[in-house]
């Protein structure tokens, strides 16, 4: 079963060049009912959202595999986070995605 992460759930839209959508979220394979991070601030921790909730991982990262090559050129939003860490940054670049934007996608 899969659910959602218990302390804050982040989708990522992926909207390669031909306008195709790939969506991924940093839903668990292990849902918990109360984070394990607790009261960490956010960027911190990471290795239990893998380790206990068994994380696929983050939105960004998850619709970045399942476009593929359509990565290449396209717009990434994020929705449900304040900021945009540098590992799904760092795997953004490697992909080809062409911008970042944090809030939902209106098209």
């Amino acid at each position: 079963m899969t659910g959602p992460c218990a302390k804050q759930t982040v989708t990522a839209t992926l909207i390669s060049k031909s306008g195709r959508r790939y969506v991924g979220s940093n839903y668990c394979l292990n849902p918990q009912t109360v984070c394990p991070r607790g009261d960490l601030p956010s960027g911190v921790g990471y290795e239990l959202c893998v380790d206990v909730c068994q994380q696929v991982g983050h939105g960004e990262r998850v619709a970045i595999r399942l476009a593929g090559a359509d990565a290449l050129g396209s717009t990434i939003y994020v929705e449900g986070h304040t900021y945009i860490c540098e590992l799904c940054q760092q795997d953004a670049a490697q992909a080809g995605v062409e911008r970042l934007i944090l809030g939902s996608p209106n098209v």
